[in-house]
């Protein structure tokens, strides 16, 4: 049981320094690693709401609501299919360059979690 406490210690660690990586290399903090995901799912042509909710394996309730945040950034639109309005596309707006790779934004991967927790911790963003 203990291992399992470790385990989930450190995925938490893990998931925490992940996002805050992910904000600083966007140069934001208005946009989260799960927003990132969706962006990526577009970049190259729109996607159903139900099709970005399964590549990014979260639900279409939260998938709706991490489009909604991104289309006050004015990031995505949403439109309506034409022959079944039941169906709704998310797609890059004007401000998103199109075909472009998101993770060249990004730069460099680090090549160990200690790295990445170092990194963190001179930025004060852990606690």
């Amino acid at each position: 049981m203990n291992e399992l406490f470790q385990l989930a210690k450190i995925l938490r660690e893990t998931s925490t320094v992940f996002s805050a990586l992910s904000m600083q290399a966007l140069d934001s903090n208005d946009i989260t690693w799960q927003q990132v995901l969706i962006l990526e799912q577009i970049a190259i042509s729109p996607k159903t709401m139900g099709e970005i909710s399964k590549a990014i394996n979260l639900s279409y309730s939260t998938t709706s609501g991490l489009i909604s945040r991104l289309e006050q950034m004015n990031l995505v639109r949403r439109f309506r299919d034409k022959s079944d309005r039941r169906i709704v596309w998310a797609a890059l707006t004007e401000r998103v360059p199109a075909n472009r790779n998101l993770q060249e934004g990004i730069g460099w991967t680090p090549a160990t979690l200690d790295s990445l927790r170092e990194l963190i911790l001179e930025k004060e963003i852990l606690s």
